[in-house]
């Protein structure tokens, strides 16, 4: 696992290192980094002479003073809770992308059904829709019956024309003639006078 930062508290370190050396406080900072890098340091001089970046001779002077700060086996106590602690932040940040990542799932899945459903309602709008117009024509071809069709009305109208005498007789003409052609005056039927009637009009008239 790797790791590109490490905590350092600056004040515990300076508080802890007063008594170093520039040379020392190099070479522990060199081992701090290592062991947050690998988790560890090796028990064997050479190896810890090359991490410090010093001579073997130079290493063996100083590494009473710089074992101090570590416990049996080169553990380091302060670098160890720091490393535990950045596994559980670790493995809280992934439990949480994995339940970020099954929300997102659900969402999606929700989506890809609401969409499916809006899909098959408007295929079944449309299909009732072309049916419809299928029915329509066949519907309008279909003879129309009704009862004002099948009693179709063959009166007639009845005139009275007068004649001489006073008398009136009435004639039968078909309801529904045909139109006259053009430029010819329809014929009215006459109007039955009664003979008080035209004993008045002779007097207004004379």
């Amino acid at each position: 696992m790797t790791r590109p930062w490490m905590p350092l508290y600056v004040g515990d370190y300076l508080g802890d290192t007063g008594h170093l050396t520039t040379t020392q406080h190099g070479a522990y900072l060199l081992l701090m980094m290592h062991y947050w890098r690998k988790g560890e340091l090796p028990d064997d001089d050479r190896q810890l002479s090359k991490i410090a970046k010093l001579p073997l001779k130079t290493w063996c002077e100083y590494r009473a003073t710089l074992q101090d700060f570590f416990h049996e086996g080169w553990k380091h106590k302060r670098i160890d809770a720091e490393l535990e602690k950045m596994m559980r932040v670790s493995e809280k940040r992934a439990i949480a992308g994995q339940k970020g990542g099954l929300g997102s799932a659900l969402a999606r899945m929700k989506l890809e059904n609401a969409s499916r459903s809006r899909q098959a309602l408007l295929r079944e709008v449309l299909s009732r829709e072309v049916l419809s117009r299928e029915a329509l024509p066949r519907a309008i071809a279909a003879p129309l019956s009704s009862p004002a069709a099948a009693a179709a009305d063959h009166s007639h109208s009845n005139s009275h024309q007068s004649l001489p005498g006073g008398e009136t007789q009435s004639v039968t003409r078909p309801a529904d003639s045909s139109p006259q052609p053009s430029g010819r005056r329809a014929e009215k039927p006459e109007i039955a006078v009664s003979p008080e009637l035209a004993a008045y009009v002779a007097r207004r008239t004379t």
